[in-house]
């Protein structure tokens, strides 16, 4: 047993000095590239093809090449080869591509799982390049490349290539190894952001820096965030590098300094000018590999050049309503969604959007927009009417609504004061990103942090509006003292029928084949508050006023809260979106500032749905009553 065990020592003691001894022969740049070989932190994924997490690592280029479903087209589709090697790349022009299995416009979990298969075993892998420039004496750029199979993005494509790049004060690779590097610089979308070597951002395992690379994109970034982008060097949209993740030591693959030139060689791929994707519209063409992006041979110049400081963090906490920068990330994947499925089947794309105009323009025409009355409040109206009395109301009694709303101010400050100590001290902002991919936890995590708040604020603001309509009916003065004081004996009926409507609507969502019912159920209640504050209903009696008025009208209640309640819910996010392209302002300002537009705005959804209630109660009243089947028929009095 002695022996095995002083065996054991003895290969363990011959394979370190092995190694040791290959790292002493290796050359000045291979040990400089070992010495910083990066470690990439990947957005966790909880199953496959899961779409929160990155389900793409760094991998070798070899495992794509020499593969029968791989292949290498021209421009117009032709083929050149089957199952392309390196040496079939060489020297390849730019109107050449590459060709992977799948459709990088409909890529579902294709391309995932065929990724998974080709680099199963295979290490994950940096390309490190130690270049200097001429003309820039003293410097020296040691770049790490990194080759995913697919960019799932708002922008897909075939193919990926992104990198980083250390700086050094040095000559030679030899002079850098006595040396630590200057500053790094990681590779997002258009652009870099920098951070000098001792910058606290930087997060490294000794000299080993760590990048975390955004969902989907790759995009480097320095920190677990969300980060926003709204140009080219940033990126359009949101880059997602939140927790958990997965850290990943690579493995260093050094490439020569000078382009191959052989075909036979080993890299003969790093001549190849054309694209290592499907050829595809604009931004979801498949990229160029390392040799033809500038700072290949001109590393200073883009340091210099192209590195900005630092990246926009969107603000973790939430604001009352909807925040202008989650409106924007939201609305970019799904500006991009639509631009894909048109890449696809344009006419069908078309054609839709045309239906949606036209119906807009037929409902449009099937209401009346005038003439507008706003007094006497309790009388019938057509959509258009509404709409257009609604805000006549609040312009003729603006100090009035514009007080009501206001309660949206104290408490958007209440729960930003909230959230920030969840965060800081609870460790709450971890828990809601791992939640992410729940939908379960995370709607009840969303509740907790943010959305109760604005359900509870709009609750308040729209009953308070119909307390202030009613008593404007019935020809008093109020002010927005009396007309939340005059909602105070129904708070609780208030908040026991939202909480069975919150659940019931909730639990049906959950099951997403309940998604239909739910909506019906929620127009169904849709003036429930007006019911209980206007007419002081109980919880129960106020759910069924709603129904009954609404019965056989739900389309038509349906059209008019949604153009209501979607004006209201998207002035704040549009107006913060104008201002994030037009100013410099914080995302923090910024979603204070939709937080105050959609304080401003919902009051004039609180006196648009209370029209709609009495509108209703007059249509239902004026109905003819109907005779239960086997009841006698009423007779004629005299």
């Amino acid at each position: 047993m002695r022996r095995a065990a002083t065996l054991a020592l003895l290969l363990v003691a011959a394979a370190a000095g092995a190694r040791a001894a290959a790292a002493a022969d290796a050359s000045p740049e291979q040990q400089l590239a070992d010495k910083y070989a990066p470690i990439v932190a990947l957005k966790k994924q909880t199953k496959p093809c899961d779409t929160n997490g990155e389900p793409y690592r760094p991998i070798p280029v070899d495992v794509v090449l020499g593969r029968k479903d791989v292949k290498l087209v021209d421009s117009k589709g032709r083929l050149i080869d089957a199952a392309p090697t390196a040496a079939d790349l060489f020297r390849r022009g730019d109107d050449t591509y590459l060709d992977l299995p799948g459709s990088p416009l409909n890529p579902g979990c294709s391309y995932e799982k065929w990724a998974r298969e080709i680099a199963s075993g295979k290490p994950t892998t940096a390309y490190a390049h130690v270049v200097t420039q001429p003309g820039k004496p003293g410097k020296l750029a040691l770049q790490y490349w990194f080759y995913y199979p697919f960019n799932d993005f708002n922008n897909k494509h075939e193919s990926d290539w992104e990198m980083i790049q250390l700086m050094f004060d040095a000559g030679s690779a030899a002079d850098a190894l006595n040396r630590r590097p200057t500053e790094v610089g990681y590779s997002q979308h258009q652009g870099a952001e920098r951070a000098d070597w001792t910058d606290p951002k930087l997060e490294k395992h000794g000299n080993h820096p760590v990048v975390f690379a955004a969902a989907g994109s790759h995009a480097n970034f320095f920190k677990n965030s969300l980060w926003l982008g709204h140009g080219a060097q940033e990126g359009f949209g949101c880059d997602d590098t939140r927790t958990p993740s997965r850290d990943l030591q690579t493995q260093v693959v050094l490439l020569p300094d000078a382009p191959p030139a052989s075909a036979s060689a080993p890299d003969a791929w790093l001549t190849f000018k054309g694209h290592w994707g499907q050829q595809e519209h604009g931004p979801n063409n498949g990229p160029t590999g390392p040799n033809m992006k500038d700072q290949w041979t001109e590393p200073v110049t883009w340091s210099e050049d192209q590195w900005r400081s630092s990246s926009t963090a969107v603000p973790l906490t939430k604001t009352i309503g909807p925040s202008a920068t989650s409106f924007f990330c939201s609305a970019v994947a799904a500006g991009s969604g639509v631009y894909l499925r048109f890449l696809r089947t344009p006419w069908l794309v078309l054609g839709i959007l045309a239906g949606i105009t036209l119906l807009g323009l037929w409902l449009s025409r099937r209401t009346q927009w005038s003439p507008v009355h706003p007094t006497p409040i309790d009388q019938r109206r057509s959509g258009g009417q509404i709409y257009r009395a609604a805000a006549r109301l609040y312009r003729r009694y603006w100090m009035l609504f514009l007080g009501i709303g206001v309660i949206f101010v104290p408490l958007a400050a209440i729960a930003a004061i909230f959230q920030q100590l969840l965060f800081a001290y609870t460790g709450l902002g971890t828990l809601v990103d791992e939640a992410s991919s729940d939908p379960i936890v995370s709607a009840a995590l969303a509740l907790l942090v943010g959305e109760l708040s604005t359900i509870v604020a709009t609750i308040l603001v729209t009953g308070a509006a119909a307390e202030a309509v009613d008593r404007l009916q019935e020809g008093k003065r109020p002010d927005a003292r009396s007309a939340y004081t005059g909602i105070v004996p129904n708070l609780l009926a208030l908040g026991w029928a939202w909480l069975r409507i919150i659940v019931v609507a909730g639990l049906l969502t959950i099951t997403v084949i309940g998604i239909p019912v739910a909506v019906f159920y929620l127009v169904r209640k849709a003036v429930t508050t007006q019911a209980c504050v206007i007419e002081e209903l109980g919880a129960g009696a106020s759910l069924s006023r709603s129904s009954e008025v609404v019965r056989h009208r739900e389309v038509r209640v349906f059209a008019i809260t949604a153009l209501v309640n979607v004006t209201a819910y998207l002035a704040g996010p549009i107006l913060g979106v104008i201002v994030l392209f037009i100013t410099s302002s914080s995302l923090a300002v910024i979603d204070v500032i939709s937080s105050l537009v959609y304080a401003v705005v919902m009051p004039y959804a609180g006196i648009a749905i209370a029209l709609l209630f009495y509108d209703l109660r007059r249509r239902h009243a004026e109905e003819p009553a109907v005779t239960p089947v086997g009841a006698p028929a009423p007779t004629a009095s005299h």
